[in-house]
């Protein structure tokens, strides 16, 4: 556990996959996945009602995405000796900084990226050209 005394107070949106060993990658285990928020507080990672103290993280993992809509996202996983929960979020500045435990940052491929937003940008061009012919 890193000795930060300043914890920065924060609370997530994100999706929880609990308890599950394997990294969830399919849209259905996401689609399926239970909403919760999830808050660092001066006492551990608080999520449904669930506080785990940050010297209780054995390994802690953000498997980092670049979404088709140009921004990024991520599996944050926490591990102890007794679970591992993964949680779906947005990964912002505060995923970049220093938290309160050792976290490893992992860039992964996103499948399909550049036919996606190859997509998205033929439907714009289609979508301007249609308003301009008019």
């Amino acid at each position: 556990m890193n000795d930060t005394p300043n914890i920065i107070v924060e609370t997530f949106s994100c999706k929880i996959i609990k308890n599950r060993i394997e990294l969830p990658k399919s849209n259905r285990d996401w689609t399926r996945a239970k909403s919760c928020k999830l808050s660092f507080t001066k006492n551990g990672l608080e999520y449904l009602d669930t506080i785990t103290p940050y010297e209780e993280i054995t390994q802690a993992t953000i498997h980092i995405y670049q979404s088709a809509f140009f921004f990024e996202y991520g599996i944050f996983s926490i591990s102890t000796h007794h679970f591992t929960h993964h949680f779906g979020i947005k990964y912002s500045d505060y995923w970049k900084g220093e938290l309160p435990f050792p976290v490893e940052r992992i860039a992964e491929e996103t499948p399909f990226i550049l036919f996606r937003r190859s997509l998205i940008i033929m439907i714009l061009v289609y979508i301007f050209w249609e308003v301009v012919k008019k």
